[in-house]
């Protein structure tokens, strides 16, 4: 796993995402991608789940969207619309879980993802996760939609 690897999964998913949708700002680091379109705390990311975290003792990606306000309750509303609208995009992510988070933070903090096994850090893998991703940025951000002139505000 490098940095270069979260790099190409960057490079592909901004070639695969629909179109009509601007470029997503992006943080990678050798652990993680972001993608964000409006508030960085509703986001998408594919990040390296530690062992404390992960359902298996394998390496595993979390892959999907994270609900980072500082506020639960902002958090679950964006969820709870999400969910009411979950007939629209859950054909496109049959394997998507949603609720809590994964980790630390998971009493404030929500998701929708799915883990996915790491085979090996090679450019296949590569592609595969950002098609995931690409997938949840796909399926998601319609839902997501950010109001006319509002910064950061979703409906």
């Amino acid at each position: 796993m490098s940095r270069e690897f979260f790099n190409q999964v960057d490079d592909e998913v901004r070639g695969m995402v629909r179109s009509g949708l601007p470029d997503p700002h992006s943080y990678r680091t050798g652990r993680l991608i972001k993608l964000w379109y409006g508030d960085p705390a509703v986001h998408f990311e594919a990040q390296l789940l530690g062992a404390k975290w992960a359902d298996s003792d394998d390496p595993c990606l979390e892959v999907g969207l994270h609900l980072e306000a500082s506020s639960a309750r902002s958090n679950d509303e964006i969820l709870d619309r999400l969910l009411s609208s979950s007939q629209e995009w859950s054909a496109e992510l049959p394997k998507a879980r949603w609720g809590r988070a994964i980790g630390p933070r998971a009493a404030t903090w929500r998701r929708v993802s799915e883990t996915v096994p790491v085979p090996g850090w090679d450019e296949d893998f590569a592609n595969e996760v950002a098609g995931r991703l690409a997938a949840y940025v796909s399926a998601l951000s319609g839902p997501l939609v950010m109001l006319p002139g509002e910064t950061g505000v979703y409906r």
